[in-house]
């Protein structure tokens, strides 16, 4: 009766033993959280052309890094301008896209769209990235190519044509910017 005794004891530590780590290894697996999620979980594969790369390079120019040409390879300048980016916003300058660095690239790419989307005025003009650069240019705050797309010349051009007029120099057109900027569409 002993032995059996000892046999059942025995069985259940190795059980116990061997069961916990099992159980939290799986918990891990199933219940992962998402601070813990790795770059490819998040973005995809990092080798070679990725759209999601694509993406992550433009949101980087939006704020300001050079990423390099928005090619969707993750290269070194890739990294460099992400790590540049992490550092602005107070993270762990890794040059890798974790959770806290991907919310922060999508807070920055909300912030862009109401500059991007169109919307109508009263005055007939319509809240576009092309009426918007049109405008800077008649100011005489923008120089490159009305081309409709919104990058770090245009950025510049809106937050000195914001200084210049007193108004907040966040580099994003909302109402007041646009009723200053579209007097500079009437004399066309």
């Amino acid at each position: 009766m002993g032995k059996i005794s000892a046999y059942i004891l025995g069985g259940l530590v190795i059980i116990v033993m061997f069961s916990a780590p099992l159980r939290d290894y799986m918990n891990k697996l199933v219940h992962r959280d998402k601070k813990e999620m790795r770059e490819e979980e998040i973005i995809g594969r990092t080798s070679g052309r990725n759209p999601r790369v694509e993406e992550i390079q433009n949101a980087l120019k939006e704020a300001g890094f050079d990423p390099g040409p928005a090619d969707g390879v993750m290269g070194s300048q890739t990294r460099t301008a992400i790590k540049g980016f992490q550092k602005k916003h107070g993270l762990k300058p890794t040059g890798q896209i974790d959770p806290a660095t991907n919310l922060a690239l999508n807070k920055t790419k909300e912030i862009e769209k109401p500059f991007n989307k169109e919307i109508s005025d009263p005055d007939s003009f319509s809240k576009s990235d092309e009426q918007i650069q049109k405008a800077l240019k008649n100011a005489g705050f923008y120089k490159g190519v009305i081309d409709g797309k919104v990058g770090p010349r245009t950025k510049s051009a809106i937050r000195e044509f914001q200084k210049a007029n007193g108004l907040n120099a966040d580099g994003s057109v909302g109402d007041k910017t646009w009723q200053a900027l579209k007097t500079y569409l009437k004399d066309e």
